[in-house]
């Protein structure tokens, strides 16, 4: 399947949304490749989510990059810059996003890439700012085989089935994160010193929103390294 926009069916029956697919070309004597779900930041389904997407699939995996605001907006939200006119869109759509309802669309679109055939059924869940929650709650919701959540907003305020994480989960967190603030990171190192599933990395100097390429606070040595451990996770989890 070329990689470009797909519709996938939500769980609750209330209609169809867009996701970005991206994957290698199938070739029929080569292993089906892993899944991979990315969740969005409160920019919607942006050029930067599509470049990521790009990235892994060209290391071998199936990706899908649904457009989580489709409930409350138009059929697509994609806001390709951070203006203060997206800026402002962004947060009111932020504001009156369903958390539960994101963790279900994430589910179908997880659903959609098992019921590929040409798609493996390991799975993971990688997710940045209002994501990085998304990916939290899917590592301890969902039926996945890692998360990695970039610089997660909430998960302090989420940890209510922390003890149903039982795959490998990596949470990358910024130092100097205003919405992340030190002493929510300290509340999350503590939850999980003792997790033998949860990995916690700190980016010294680093802002939210270090890994986004184009963005105001983009830390190319911290998106780098964050990204690196990322993939290696990836493999060992599902290749």
């Amino acid at each position: 399947m070329p990689s470009g926009y797909i519709d996938i069916k939500s769980s609750d029956n209330k209609g169809s949304f867009k996701a970005y697919f991206a994957s290698r070309p199938y070739v029929s004597d080569l292993p089906r490749p892993p899944g991979i779900v990315i969740a969005q930041e409160i920019f919607g389904l942006s050029p930067f989510l599509k470049e990521m997407a790009n990235r892994y699939a060209a290391h071998g995996f199936a990706v899908v990059v649904p457009d989580l605001f489709w409930r409350q907006a138009e059929p697509l939200t994609e806001l390709p810059d951070q203006s203060e006119v997206a800026t402002q869109k962004a947060f009111e759509l932020y504001k009156g996003f369903d958390v539960e309802k994101g963790v279900d669309d994430i589910a179908a679109s997880l659903r959609w890439l098992r019921e590929n055939e040409n798609v493996s059924g390991k799975t993971a869940v990688v997710g940045y700012c209002l994501g990085g929650l998304l990916a939290f709650k899917s590592g301890c919701q969902l039926d996945i085989d890692a998360s990695i959540s970039y610089y997660g907003v909430g998960i302090d305020k989420a940890l209510e089935n922390k003890q149903m994480i039982r795959k490998p989960m990596m949470l990358h967190l910024a130092e100097e994160d205003g919405f992340v603030p030190l002493e929510t990171q300290k509340i999350l190192e503590d939850e999980f010193k003792e997790s033998p599933f949860v990995t916690i990395n700190k980016y010294a100097g680093a802002d939210h929103g270090f890994a986004r390429t184009g963005g105001p606070n983009y830390d190319r040595a911290a998106a780098e390294i964050s990204d690196s451990r990322t993939l290696a996770l990836l493999k060992k989890s599902l290749v």
